[in-house]
């Protein structure tokens, strides 16, 4: 280690003559030999991940030259993260993470017109570290991260608007900050993500940050629908012809179970008439559901699946859809198409095998004269719902329960044999329904 010091020693010799000779500048510092002889040896043991050697020589280079490079303080904040993942002392770890805190400040004080990491985005970085490691400093981290997201605009990363919102929802729980100031904040991220994502679609960090959004927004308290319509009602008639104005009320009235409500059906048809497309539809027949006018909500239903093939809520359209016409219009066969669309879209989503097997159940009189025939239609609703729970757990409890229920109607043990079945036997349910299953009796 003497040998590889030494040699640093004389490397910095020479680079420290040459910098000497150019650099007279504010960057080195009063003594630029000792800025450039403290930064390699520093800088050496931080390329070894050799921290502890590492930081007498960082603090005495920012001791000397602070302005020296933007990465001494990048490099300053990977080492006492280091640290304080670490330190088991809680009061030297608080310390620590002082440190940390102060060197975002130095970053900004001396880096803070950086024109790729500007202050906004340090700002950002401590924002992030204050929840991180003060979590009850919710308000202070609120603050700076609001800074960040005011300073750096559509350029905010999609960590620092996701714990921005954190905090939102976190100061509404604690009484700090009242429901409009909750809105005020989603809109504000979600405007910043949205932007993001036509940019950059399917980025990972930002659609991560999307529904991580939509979900300290719809479990904050503050997304209630009163304060959604006592916020907006006012301004409809001014904003009524604003595309982008409509477009995020009629989703945040929809998230917050707030689709019958006069503002929510103002709102979609007129955004309908602007800009006639699936979501627009899909609201629509949102709110013609909650008012029971169930043919208007089909044919918006209908007219939303022909616009929306590329739409992310596809899978909800026909599976309402689905449902609609299962429960309201008994068209069975038709439902069961509709709720098998909805699964290729949406795979792993549980409620539309759920919802097959309740068609079928209240479907297999229809098909079937013969009591054995209309009880073999139990083991296919079964089979639905365990499918159900396989592809969704979400599901499990109401898959569990259905199963219980609808099991108590398989065929007696004398009904089986009777028809010269065994159990687990393979066996074809005929009519539209045309699926195999395993023969069962009930317990």
């Amino acid at each position: 280690m003497k040998a590889k010091i030494f040699a640093l020693l004389l490397g910095w010799i020479g680079l420290s003559m040459g910098v000497a000779a150019q650099n007279t500048g504010s960057k080195m510092g009063s003594n630029p030999d000792e800025c450039v002889k403290n930064y390699s040896l520093y800088y050496e043991f931080y390329k070894q991940k050799n921290y502890a050697d590492a930081l007498p020589w960082w603090n005495k280079t920012i001791a000397i030259c602070p302005a020296f490079s933007k990465n001494l303080w990048i490099h300053g904040e990977r080492m006492f993260k280091t640290r304080i993942a670490t330190e088991k002392d809680p009061a030297k770890k608080e310390v620590l993470i002082d440190s940390l805190l102060w060197i975002y400040d130095q970053r900004i004080k001396y880096f803070g017109g950086d024109p790729r990491t500007p202050e906004g985005y340090v700002l950002g970085l401590k924002g992030i570290a204050i929840m991180k490691y003060r979590k009850t400093e919710y308000n202070k981290a609120h603050d700076i991260l609001g800074e960040s997201i005011k300073q750096m605009s559509m350029r905010s990363p999609a960590a620092v608007l996701l714990t921005y919102m954190q905090c939102s929802r976190q100061l509404f729980a604690d009484g700090a900050i009242d429901e409009e100031k909750v809105l005020t904040d989603y809109d504000k991220t979600m405007e910043i993500v949205n932007g993001n994502l036509k940019q950059k679609p399917g980025d990972r960090g930002y659609t991560q940050a999307h529904d991580g959004i939509e979900q300290y927004f719809t479990t904050s308290g503050a997304a209630t629908c009163e304060s959604l319509v006592k916020l907006y009602t006012p301004k409809f008639e001014a904003l009524k012809d604003n595309i982008e104005w409509l477009q995020k009320i009629t989703r945040q009235l929809r998230t917050s179970d707030c689709a019958d409500s006069r503002l929510f059906s103002d709102a979609s048809e007129a955004l309908f008439k602007l800009q006639p497309d699936a979501a627009a539809a899909h609201n629509l027949a949102a709110y013609f559901m909650r008012q029971e006018d169930y043919d208007k909500a089909t044919g918006y239903l209908e007219s939303a699946i022909k616009m929306g093939q590329e739409s992310d809520e596809l899978a909800d359209m026909y599976y309402e859809l689905a449902y609609l016409k299962y429960f309201n219009y008994k068209k069975y066969q038709e439902a069961r198409s509709l709720a098998l669309k909805a699964i290729k879209v949406r795979p792993n989503w549980g409620d539309p095998y759920i919802l097959i097997g309740r068609i079928y159940v209240d479907a297999r009189k229809q098909m079937f004269k013969d009591e054995f025939d209309q009880q073999t239609v139990f083991w296919v609703s079964v089979d639905k719902f365990i499918k159900a729970k396989s592809v969704d757990p979400e599901v499990t409890d109401k898959a569990n329960e259905l199963i219980k229920t609808y099991s108590q109607y398989f065929p007696s043990n004398e009904d089986v044999f009777f028809h010269t079945l065994h159990e687990g036997d393979s066996y074809k349910v005929e009519g539209w329904i045309n699926e195999t299953t395993k023969v069962r009796s009930r317990k």
